[in-house]
């Protein structure tokens, strides 16, 4: 069987706790996703990019006006450990699919079974037919929500007139697959 990875099982990983999510953002900060679940990673970098608090239950923070925000240098922390995040998680991502893209070459080589058949979807889907799918679709949603993320927390500082030199973000990846 091929050895399918946690974090690109958007269906199994549905369930989470606070813990669990801080548990998984330690190993995020470590660049390390074996571990971590579509939902962790997903919920940890909605949480890191965006301006606004949320409390222990992950719900907004209101006060009065509006919602807590976080401050700039909090924001350009957050952010930028997000971006780092992703980065490390394009390559891994990359990495996997390679790995995917060369054992189907082999596996077809030496059975002779089509990327349709049976036997090819029971040893790589698993019965999962949206598994590399999701492995894709992971990294492309992070990827926009992230950009996003950015856009508006460049408008952010230019409507407040802060210095965005202050604020120099590390360029985020584009994520591409080098298919052979």
């Amino acid at each position: 069987m091929f050895q399918q990875k946690k974090v690109f099982k958007s269906m199994e990983n549905r369930n989470f706790t606070p813990e669990s999510l801080l548990a998984e953002l330690e190993d995020l900060k470590q660049f390390k996703f074996d571990n971590v679940s579509y939902t962790g990673i997903a919920l940890n970098i909605d949480m890191l990019i965006t301006q606004y608090l949320r409390n222990e239950q992950f719900s907004l923070i209101e006060v009065q006006g509006g919602l807590a925000k976080k401050n700039y240098d909090t924001w350009y922390e957050d952010l930028s450990l997000a971006i780092n995040i992703f980065n490390h998680f394009a390559d891994y991502t990359k990495e996997h699919f390679n790995y995917y893209l060369e054992e189907a070459k082999k596996y077809q080589a030496e059975t002779g079974n089509s990327n349709t058949s049976t036997e090819y979807k029971a040893y790589f889907e698993q019965g999962n037919s949206m598994y590399f799918h999701d492995v894709l679709h992971s990294v492309f949603d992070l990827s926009r929500k992230i950009d996003l993320s950015i856009d508006d927390f460049k408008e952010a500082l230019l409507s407040d007139g802060e210095d965005a030199a202050k604020y120099v973000l590390p360029e985020k990846k584009v994520f591409e697959n080098n298919r052979k």
